[in-house]
């Protein structure tokens, strides 16, 4: 059973930190698989492009080897990222888990991040844009809606607290979405 110590100020951290973290960080975790090279590529690809056959993966992802693929799919299904949704004698289609849903906020806000910071390599014309710009309000209020209801049982075991995403709720109400 996993503990969560509340903590009182320590040297080193800020104030605002609610809880101890024994023998890690959340953002550390999450990297192991996530921050791997191109990881978060063919997430993209199942998540936000609906790609889910390996060959177009690899058609719509200039650089990503058969190889590095067959290795990160095998990594995501293991880390429980995404599951085999279909398989045939000579494909296999790829989805979204739960866990696999709920970093696509991390991905809208990197090409929220990249739109206006890397215009210059990402579009033709330059020209910093806002992820509004870059897909349909109506895309982006329907990739968030999962991680914004209300999923029963979703709490924490220790605190009770709602794990549905409040960071979340905040970039879907800051992004400009007609």
């Amino acid at each position: 059973m996993d503990t969560i110590m509340v903590v009182e100020y320590s040297p080193g951290f800020p104030p605002e930190l609610r809880v101890q973290f024994e023998g890690g960080c959340p953002v550390k975790a999450s990297l192991d698989v996530l921050g791997r090279k191109w990881a978060l590529l063919v997430l993209r690809n199942i998540g936000l492009y609906r790609t889910q056959r390996f060959n177009e993966m690899l058609r719509i992802t200039p650089g990503l080897t058969k190889r590095v693929l067959a290795m990160r799919l095998k990594e995501l299904e293991e880390g429980g990222f995404i599951r085999p949704e279909e398989r045939g004698r000579n494909f296999t289609k790829w989805g979204l888990t739960e866990k696999g849903q709920d970093a696509l906020p991390i991905l809208l806000t990197l090409v929220h991040f990249g739109s206006k910071w890397y215009a210059e390599e990402v579009f033709a014309d330059r020209k910093p844009r806002a992820l509004s710009e870059v897909f349909e309000g109506s895309y982006i209020k329907k990739t968030l809606r999962e991680m914004t209801r209300v999923r029963p049982g979703k709490r924490s075991k220790s605190t009770g607290a709602d794990l549905t995403g409040p960071v979340v709720r905040e970039i879907a109400s800051r992004s400009t979405v007609s």
